[in-house]
């Protein structure tokens, strides 16, 4: 599954000078896995209703949680949404970054809320029960991983990593064993192309693609070696699920929503919702035949029987 910011390109010059060419990076010693807030104990509902009115800003990703409601990753914690509106989550209201949807959880990185116990910024946590209980997995009080993807049911990880760690330098990395350690990516084949962003396949632990104004390349080693997977143009954002891919290419003022199928080789175009000229699409999540979608004005959309429903309207709970 494929979460994705707006974000500037990353010139590739950039990053190889940032991970020193040919110098690799040293891989870091496994960090102390720390849990806090986990308690067990069943709470009815810790959810509540969103007051009308309430503006929604920063959405740093989205997805379906597994009893199938939308969720959505804000600026002061988690949204769902219900047959009767938004509702948030009322503990754990932490600034999540890289929020990614797992078959029984979530990952995510991003800033603890100002009562927290958390060090800023959280580094990668992992969440149960809807969020209720977290889990630091690493780098807590070092990394903040806005460039964040997470294979669904593989729980694979492959980051960017903006500013330098303790151990870490910036760049390309990926973690197999569910964020504890690191390990950095060689990305071999990408010289001379932007980056717009990065996403794990589903259920293939060492498949990820990266996107951007050159289309879309893959790698089928954990981003060692990367080689074309089409040249569709502009890709400002992509989702995966288990044998199904998709992605926004712009074209001009336009974008073109396509489904891919990985196993029949097809694809399939799907109309977007109506969207003002200034509006872009950031976050794009699919799952079996329904999508979810973001956009840059904080709006969010549902496909489902072959239609649109509008959730949030730039940013304003109704």
């Amino acid at each position: 599954m494929r979460r994705t910011l707006l974000v500037p390109t990353l010139i590739m010059t950039v990053f190889l000078a940032s991970c020193g060419g040919a110098t690799p990076v040293s891989e870091s010693t496994e960090p102390v896995t720390e849990e806090k807030e986990m308690s067990t104990e069943q709470v009815p509902d810790r959810w509540e209703a969103t007051k009308i009115g309430t503006t929604v800003s920063h959405i740093h990703g989205a997805g379906f949680w597994q009893d199938g409601r939308p969720v959505i990753a804000t600026h002061t914690g988690l949204m769902e949404f219900r047959e009767d509106g938004w509702y948030e989550l009322s503990s754990n209201r932490h600034d999540y970054m890289g929020f990614e949807l797992v078959a029984d959880g979530f990952y995510a990185s991003g800033h603890p809320a100002q009562d927290s116990q958390y060090e800023n910024p959280l580094g990668v946590v992992r969440g149960t029960e809807k969020g209720e209980t977290l889990e630091i997995r690493s780098l807590e009080g070092e990394a903040d991983f806005h460039y964040m993807s997470v294979g669904y049911e593989t729980e694979s990880i492959y980051v960017y990593l903006e500013q330098a760690t303790k151990e870490l330098a910036p760049g390309f990395y990926r973690s197999l064993d569910g964020g504890v350690s690191f390990e950095p990516m060689k990305m071999d084949g990408i010289e001379g192309r932007g980056i717009a962003g990065i996403s794990a396949d589903a259920s293939e632990p060492k498949r990820v693609f990266v996107y951007g104004p050159d289309g879309i390349l893959v790698s089928d080693d954990g981003g060692d070696t990367f080689e074309p997977f089409n040249d569709q143009g502009n890709i400002v954002t992509m989702a995966t699920a288990k044998g199904q891919l998709s992605y926004i290419a712009k074209t001009g003022t336009s974008f073109d929503l396509v489904v891919s199928d990985l196993t029949e080789e097809t694809e399939t175009s799907i109309d977007l919702p109506s969207m003002s000229a200034d509006n872009v699409p950031i976050e794009l999540v699919m799952e079996a035949d329904r999508l979810l979608l973001a956009t840059s004005d904080n709006s969010v959309y549902v496909f489902e029987d072959e239609g649109w429903t509008q959730l949030l309207k730039a940013g304003n709970v109704n």
